[in-house]
Protein backbone atom coordinates (compact mmCIF):
# COMPACT_ATOMS: atom_id res chain seq x y z
CA UNK A 1 0.00 0.00 0.00
CA UNK A 2 2.71 2.31 1.09
CA UNK A 3 4.43 1.39 -2.74
CA UNK A 4 1.24 2.46 -4.32
CA UNK A 5 0.44 5.70 -2.45
CA UNK A 6 4.40 6.28 -3.48
CA UNK A 7 3.71 5.73 -7.12
CA UNK A 8 0.58 7.71 -7.19
CA UNK A 9 2.61 10.63 -5.60
CA UNK A 10 4.94 10.21 -8.10
CA UNK A 11 2.49 10.49 -11.20
CA UNK A 12 1.46 13.68 -9.80
CA UNK A 13 4.40 15.26 -11.12
CA UNK A 14 4.22 14.63 -14.59
CA UNK A 15 2.10 15.02 -17.07
CA UNK A 16 0.44 11.96 -19.13
CA UNK A 17 -1.51 13.23 -22.44
CA UNK A 18 -5.08 11.13 -22.35
CA UNK A 19 -4.78 10.21 -25.94
CA UNK A 20 -2.02 10.38 -28.68
CA UNK A 21 -1.05 13.58 -30.72
CA UNK A 22 0.96 16.28 -31.15
CA UNK A 23 1.71 19.48 -28.63
CA UNK A 24 0.11 22.38 -30.13
CA UNK A 25 0.46 24.84 -27.23
CA UNK A 26 2.92 24.86 -24.61
CA UNK A 27 1.85 27.22 -21.51
CA UNK A 28 4.72 26.37 -19.62
CA UNK A 29 8.32 26.64 -19.26
CA UNK A 30 10.59 24.77 -16.86
CA UNK A 31 10.81 25.96 -13.26
CA UNK A 32 7.55 27.87 -13.55
CA UNK A 33 5.28 27.70 -10.14
CA UNK A 34 1.83 25.81 -10.78
CA UNK A 35 -1.29 24.86 -9.27
CA UNK A 36 -4.12 22.79 -9.57
CA UNK A 37 -6.18 24.04 -12.43
CA UNK A 38 -3.69 24.98 -14.89
CA UNK A 39 -3.50 24.36 -18.32
CA UNK A 40 -0.22 23.30 -19.04
CA UNK A 41 -0.23 22.02 -22.83
CA UNK A 42 -2.43 21.67 -25.51
CA UNK A 43 -2.52 18.39 -27.67
CA UNK A 44 -4.64 17.95 -31.16
CA UNK A 45 -4.86 14.36 -32.83
CA UNK A 46 -4.01 16.42 -36.44
CA UNK A 47 -4.91 12.78 -38.66
CA UNK A 48 -8.91 13.16 -37.51
CA UNK A 49 -10.27 17.15 -38.24
CA UNK A 50 -13.40 18.07 -37.18
CA UNK A 51 -15.75 20.71 -37.70
CA UNK A 52 -18.87 22.06 -35.58
CA UNK A 53 -21.66 24.01 -37.74
CA UNK A 54 -24.72 25.81 -36.16
CA UNK A 55 -27.67 24.58 -38.05
CA UNK A 56 -31.04 26.78 -38.30
CA UNK A 57 -34.09 24.45 -36.93
CA UNK A 58 -35.53 24.99 -40.10
CA UNK A 59 -32.46 23.20 -42.16
CA UNK A 60 -31.68 20.56 -39.09
CA UNK A 61 -34.08 17.64 -40.86
CA UNK A 62 -32.71 17.81 -43.66
CA UNK A 63 -29.57 16.71 -42.44
CA UNK A 64 -28.49 13.35 -41.70
CA UNK A 65 -25.29 10.92 -41.11
CA UNK A 66 -23.05 10.44 -44.45
CA UNK A 67 -23.98 13.41 -46.27
CA UNK A 68 -21.26 14.66 -48.57
CA UNK A 69 -19.64 18.34 -47.34
CA UNK A 70 -17.60 20.81 -49.18
CA UNK A 71 -15.32 23.17 -47.07
CA UNK A 72 -13.83 26.31 -47.83
CA UNK A 73 -11.43 28.31 -44.98
CA UNK A 74 -10.64 31.81 -45.00
CA UNK A 75 -6.89 30.95 -44.66
CA UNK A 76 -6.80 29.01 -47.56
CA UNK A 77 -7.47 30.50 -50.86
CA UNK A 78 -8.37 29.16 -54.08
CA UNK A 79 -9.01 25.21 -52.02
CA UNK A 80 -11.57 23.04 -51.28
CA UNK A 81 -12.09 20.41 -49.13
CA UNK A 82 -14.64 17.29 -49.00
CA UNK A 83 -16.03 15.98 -45.53
CA UNK A 84 -19.12 13.70 -44.06
CA UNK A 85 -21.60 14.77 -41.49
CA UNK A 86 -20.70 11.97 -38.18
CA UNK A 87 -22.56 13.93 -35.73
CA UNK A 88 -26.02 15.79 -35.47
CA UNK A 89 -26.85 16.79 -33.07
CA UNK A 90 -30.41 16.51 -31.42
CA UNK A 91 -30.83 19.31 -28.95
CA UNK A 92 -31.20 22.49 -30.01
CA UNK A 93 -30.09 25.80 -28.36
CA UNK A 94 -31.67 29.02 -28.54
CA UNK A 95 -29.89 32.18 -29.20
CA UNK A 96 -31.49 35.34 -29.60
CA UNK A 97 -34.37 34.04 -30.36
CA UNK A 98 -32.72 31.59 -33.11
CA UNK A 99 -32.56 28.00 -32.18
CA UNK A 100 -29.86 26.25 -33.63
CA UNK A 101 -28.53 22.33 -33.85
CA UNK A 102 -24.61 21.74 -33.57
CA UNK A 103 -23.66 18.94 -35.92
CA UNK A 104 -20.05 17.79 -36.93
CA UNK A 105 -18.39 17.31 -39.79
CA UNK A 106 -15.21 15.45 -40.60
CA UNK A 107 -12.78 16.08 -42.86
CA UNK A 108 -11.73 13.60 -45.32
CA UNK A 109 -8.60 15.09 -47.46
CA UNK A 110 -6.93 17.54 -44.95
CA UNK A 111 -3.61 18.50 -45.93
CA UNK A 112 -0.79 20.50 -43.92
CA UNK A 113 -2.48 23.68 -44.95
CA UNK A 114 -5.54 22.88 -42.32
CA UNK A 115 -5.13 24.10 -39.03
CA UNK A 116 -7.24 23.71 -35.60
CA UNK A 117 -9.37 26.88 -34.90
CA UNK A 118 -9.24 28.33 -38.84
CA UNK A 119 -12.49 29.09 -39.46
CA UNK A 120 -14.28 27.55 -42.22
CA UNK A 121 -17.90 27.75 -44.42
CA UNK A 122 -19.47 24.88 -44.87
CA UNK A 123 -21.68 23.50 -47.73
CA UNK A 124 -23.85 20.30 -47.01
CA UNK A 125 -24.86 17.78 -50.08
CA UNK A 126 -28.85 17.35 -49.17
CA UNK A 127 -30.19 16.08 -52.36
CA UNK A 128 -28.12 15.47 -56.09
CA UNK A 129 -29.92 15.71 -58.93
CA UNK A 130 -28.41 14.74 -62.38
CA UNK A 131 -28.86 15.41 -66.53
CA UNK A 132 -31.11 18.74 -65.25
CA UNK A 133 -31.12 21.92 -66.99
CA UNK A 134 -30.70 25.39 -64.40
CA UNK A 135 -31.98 28.60 -64.33
CA UNK A 136 -30.67 31.14 -62.51
CA UNK A 137 -32.91 32.70 -59.81
CA UNK A 138 -31.91 36.28 -61.09
CA UNK A 139 -33.22 35.94 -64.78
CA UNK A 140 -36.64 34.57 -62.74
CA UNK A 141 -39.50 37.69 -62.46
CA UNK A 142 -42.77 36.61 -61.86
CA UNK A 143 -45.83 38.02 -64.33
CA UNK A 144 -49.47 38.08 -63.56
CA UNK A 145 -48.91 35.43 -60.87
CA UNK A 146 -46.36 32.85 -63.53
CA UNK A 147 -42.27 32.68 -63.34
CA UNK A 148 -41.02 33.80 -66.34
CA UNK A 149 -37.44 34.12 -68.12
CA UNK A 150 -36.72 36.25 -71.25
CA UNK A 151 -34.27 34.60 -73.48
CA UNK A 152 -32.61 36.63 -76.10
CA UNK A 153 -33.83 35.73 -79.80
CA UNK A 154 -32.53 36.78 -83.07
CA UNK A 155 -31.72 39.89 -80.85
CA UNK A 156 -35.00 40.47 -79.28
CA UNK A 157 -35.95 39.31 -75.80
CA UNK A 158 -38.91 36.91 -75.73
CA UNK A 159 -40.85 35.82 -72.66
CA UNK A 160 -40.80 32.73 -71.80
CA UNK A 161 -43.15 30.77 -68.62
CA UNK A 162 -41.49 28.10 -66.87
CA UNK A 163 -42.06 25.83 -64.45
CA UNK A 164 -39.47 25.63 -61.46
CA UNK A 165 -38.59 22.83 -59.12
CA UNK A 166 -35.83 22.42 -56.74
CA UNK A 167 -34.16 25.66 -56.06
CA UNK A 168 -30.88 26.57 -54.48
CA UNK A 169 -28.93 29.97 -53.60
CA UNK A 170 -28.33 30.59 -57.38
CA UNK A 171 -29.96 28.02 -59.49
CA UNK A 172 -33.07 26.71 -59.64
CA UNK A 173 -34.40 23.18 -61.66
CA UNK A 174 -36.15 24.06 -65.17
CA UNK A 175 -38.86 21.20 -64.54
CA UNK A 176 -41.58 22.37 -68.05
CA UNK A 177 -39.48 21.75 -71.67
CA UNK A 178 -39.95 24.68 -73.10
CA UNK A 179 -35.68 25.92 -72.97
CA UNK A 180 -33.36 23.87 -74.07
CA UNK A 181 -29.79 23.50 -73.13
CA UNK A 182 -27.61 26.67 -74.74
CA UNK A 183 -30.46 29.06 -75.17
CA UNK A 184 -29.52 32.70 -73.86
CA UNK A 185 -31.10 33.64 -71.17
CA UNK A 186 -31.30 37.20 -70.40
CA UNK A 187 -29.79 38.01 -66.18
CA UNK A 188 -31.14 40.63 -64.10
CA UNK A 189 -33.85 41.16 -66.70
CA UNK A 190 -36.13 44.93 -66.33
CA UNK A 191 -39.81 44.98 -64.76
CA UNK A 192 -40.86 46.01 -68.68
CA UNK A 193 -39.14 45.81 -71.89
CA UNK A 194 -39.64 48.97 -74.16
CA UNK A 195 -41.00 47.48 -77.79
CA UNK A 196 -40.39 51.20 -79.32
CA UNK A 197 -36.53 50.35 -79.13
CA UNK A 198 -34.12 52.23 -76.74
CA UNK A 199 -31.07 52.47 -74.94
CA UNK A 200 -30.18 48.78 -74.80
CA UNK A 201 -31.10 48.21 -78.22
CA UNK A 202 -34.46 47.45 -80.02
CA UNK A 203 -36.94 46.15 -77.77
CA UNK A 204 -34.69 46.37 -74.35
CA UNK A 205 -33.99 48.74 -71.71
CA UNK A 206 -30.90 48.74 -69.59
Amino acid sequence: ARVDAAQATLNMARLIAPFAGTITQAGLIPGDQVSVGTQGFRIDDLSHLFVDVEISEIDINSVELGQTVTMTFDAILDQEYEGKVVEVGQVGESVQGAVNFTITVELIDADELVRPGMTAAVNIVIRELKDVILIPNRAVRVMDGERVVYLLKDGMPEMVEVRLGASAEAMSVLVSNNIDEGDLVILNPPSNFDVAGGPGGPGMQR
